[in-house]
C-alpha cells in the first residue's frame, strides 16, 4: 500500500499507513489492515490495560510502520519506525550497528516535518527519536491524552 506519510506540527497530526491519526482516534475506527491487540502495560508504577495497534505501509521507497497506544480507549502514543532500502539490504550485525544511522535518520525526517530538536514540546505533546534496548530506533509522538509524558513534556518549540 502507498501512502503519502506527513507530520503536522501545528495540530499533531499523523499521516501514515492508510490513516489519518490525532487525539481523536479510536482504536475501533481503525482499518481491517491494523492489527490489534490488548496486553497491560506499567505506568507509573501502575497496571493499565492498552490495545495496541499495528500496521506497515510504504511512502515512496521508505517502508513504515506504525504502532498505536490506547489507553481507556484514548490514543495516547503513536511510534514510527522508518526503514530505507539501504537499510533493508543490511545483515543482522550490520543493521544492528547502523543504530546511529538510523537514530540520525529519523531525527532527519523530523526536521523535514518541521521539528527542529529531539525531543520536542508542542502544545499538542511531544515528539522524538528513541531507541528500545534491542536497538529498535523510532519516532514517538504522545499527545496530551498521554499523562505521564504530558508531566515530562519537553519545552515547546
Amino acid at each position: 500500500m502507498d501512502t503519502v506519510l506527513h507530520l503536522d506540527t501545528t495540530s499533531g497530526r499523523l499521516s501514515a499507513a492508510g490513516i489519518i491519526v490525532d487525539i481523536d482516534t479510536l482504536a475501533d475506527d481503525l482499518p481491517a489492515h491494523f492489527t490489534k491487540r490488548a496486553e497491560t502495560a506499567h505506568v507509573e508504577g501502575q497496571l493499565v490495560d492498552c490495545v495496541f495497534a499495528r500496521a506497515a505501509a510504504t511512502s515512496g521507497d521508505m517502508t513504515v510502520q506504525l504502532q498505536l497506544r490506547f489507553e481507556k480507549e484514548l490514543l495516547v502514543s503513536c511510534f514510527l519506525a522508518l526503514t530505507t532500502p539501504s537499510l533493508r539490504k543490511l545483515e543482522d550485525a550490520d543493521f544492528y550497528g547502523s543504530v546511529d544511522q538510523r537514530h540520525r535518520f529519523h531525527e532527519r525526517w523530523l526536521a523535514t516535518m518541521g521539528v527542529a530538536r529531539s525531543p520536542a514540546g508542542f502544545h499538542w505533546g511531544s515528539i522524538g527519536v528513541a531507541r528500545d534496548r534491542s536497538d529498535y530506533v523510532y519516532i514517538y509522538l504522545h499527545n496530551l491524552n498521554n499523562r505521564w509524558a504530558h508531566r515530562h513534556q519537553p519545552s515547546p518549540q
